[in-house]
């Protein structure tokens, strides 16, 4: 499968694993904590009506809309009480002994009686049968009524009671009763202060939400929800998926395009956004760039190896055609040729000359291939070198000076390149000197320079004179300072493997050659 298709799917599952938890959250805890909220939300704005009712008196405009609040303000003395609603105040007063014997019933209730809920009602009990009597009999006298009431007649069975007891002496009874036929519940909150000398009763009842009547709200509206849920786990889903694979696809693309052609010619990937997958395009575009260098270095090795052995091949011939003919000469007796006392020993400097070509084609593979780096301490080493040519010097009265500008100087490098091109810049001084001439060595902290005088480059090779067997016209006339032309260019392709450079160049009476480090060794 696919990443963009894992991706999707993935993010489908999760989607509708998320879709699952909601809908059961909505189910079965949604109704239960919809019923709380309402339940606190009922107490709170009776107990707001309760307060508002204790500080005005009356409960019109409120401003909490509940039609269904009734209060009732019974005073100190007398039967005449003040009877509100949310949008009425008016008067009632009674005149029966029940009605009278109830209004001092309510003013004889206390703090203590009020938590006693269930012998408070014993106590009213027979009050409220009475009122109710006498307003029986009064209708009887108008009305014929013959109703006949078979078992448990009541409507309503009671399901809990709790009582709430606020600052400023206001209690509020909470009363649940559910209805036996509908199954519809609701809550009685009864509220009872005294302001001075009155006694202050509010009552109000509200419809209580059940599960049963949320459940299926919930459920009809589940289909709809389940459809939205499925449209938006898909669409989001493919819109991450799209979003996660199209920049690997990009990735992938160019990897193909760098495999068959040329990466010199593709410009660098673009890097948006700041999350892992810029992370690894720039880390890509850091590796093609290397790779890039690294072929360019390859080839440029190939090419330099090329060029050498073909340089190496053409150079050799000259010796082996000598050779050849010396020999053919001295075997057919051929001649001057055939005095073996005066051409075999030129038969063995041609085969010399040829085996150090050989032997300096092995030097630069087996030195090239030792990447140790070290400290070596420059001093030492250019002293070494100098006392290894110090026989070479003498022969031409060639004086070989060596100075450092300041203490000790310590360089981070291959030891073994580096003494090669040190060996090769002075040999190839004292070989370019006149007699009686001199070769300086100058030690810095980032640069050697050998310069040695009297000497001069020609200028029809002073371009070329880092090229493999690239020789002096008057090098050529020597015979005891005769060479093959490696001497520089190892000295120049080593410094490159090291990181330095390396030029020559003509200086008044004399040749410079200075070798300098590129950068710092740290």
């Amino acid at each position: 499968m696919k990443l963009g298709s894992k991706t999707f799917l993935y993010s489908v599952i999760i989607s509708l694993i998320m879709g699952i938890v909601i809908f059961s959250y909505m189910i079965f805890l949604m109704p239960s904590m919809y019923m709380d909220y309402k339940g606190k939300q009922n107490l709170q704005n009776s107990r707001t009506a309760m307060e508002y009712f204790k500080e005005h008196e009356s409960l019109k405009s409120t401003g909490i809309g509940d039609s269904t609040m009734l209060g009732i303000v019974v005073p100190k003395h007398g039967y005449s009480i003040k009877v509100t609603g949310a949008g009425f105040d008016g008067h009632v007063e009674f005149t029966s002994p029940s009605a009278k014997m109830l209004i001092d019933k309510i003013r004889a209730v206390d703090e203590n009686d009020a938590k006693n809920s269930k012998a408070l009602f014993r106590e009213f009990k027979p009050v409220l049968s009475s009122i109710l009597s006498e307003n029986t009999g009064e209708i009887k006298k108008n009305f014929k009524i013959d109703i006949n009431l078979e078992g448990n007649s009541a409507q309503f069975e009671a399901k809990g009671r709790k009582l709430h007891y606020f600052s400023g002496g206001i209690g509020i009874g909470e009363f649940s009763v559910q209805s036996r036929y509908s199954g519809t519940s609701y809550t009685y909150f009864v509220g009872v202060t005294n302001k001075g000398d009155n006694t202050l009763i509010m009552a109000n009842s509200v419809m209580t939400p059940t599960a049963k009547e949320i459940l299926p709200v919930l459920y009809g509206s589940m289909p709809m929800l389940a459809l939205f849920m499925i449209i938006l786990a898909f669409g989001v889903s493919a819109i991450y998926s799209k979003k996660i694979v199209e920049p690997i696809k990009k990735l992938s693309m160019d990897a193909e395009k760098r495999m068959y052609s040329s990466s010199d010619n593709l410009a660098p990937l673009e890097i948006s956004g700041k999350d892992e997958i810029a992370d690894l395009t720039a880390a890509l575009n850091l590796l093609y760039e290397k790779q890039a260098q690294a072929v360019n270095e390859l080839e440029e090795e190939n090419k330099r190896k090329e060029v050498y052995m073909r340089a190496t091949s053409h150079q050799l011939k000259t010796p082996i055609a000598a050779s050849m003919l010396l020999v053919d000469g001295m075997i057919g007796n051929i001649g001057k040729f055939g005095n073996r006392d005066i051409y075999l020993p030129e038969v063995k400097s041609q085969l010399k000359e040829m085996m150090s070509i050989i032997d300096e084609t092995s030097n630069i593979n087996g030195i090239a291939d030792n990447n140790e780096i070290e400290p070596i301490e420059m001093m030492s080493l250019c002293r070494e070198i100098i006392g290894k040519n110090r026989i070479n010097a003498d022969l031409k009265g060639i004086a070989i000076q060596l100075e450092a500008s300041g203490g000790d100087i310590c360089w981070r490098s291959n030891t073994m390149m580096l003494k090669k091109i040190l060996e090769n810049l002075v040999t190839n001084g004292i070989n370019h000197t006149k007699e009686n001439g001199s070769v300086k060595v100058t030690v810095e902290k980032t640069r050697i320079t050998v310069f040695n005088q009297p000497g001069h480059i020609e200028e029809t090779i002073v371009e070329n004179i880092f090229e493999p067997f690239v020789t002096s016209v008057e090098a050529e006339g020597s015979e005891r300072n005769k060479g093959h032309g490696l001497g520089l260019y190892i000295a120049k392709y080593f410094a490159g493997k090291l990181g330095m450079e390396l030029s020559g160049e003509n200086v008044q009476d004399g040749v410079e050659f200075v070798l300098e480090k590129r950068g710092s060794d740290d």
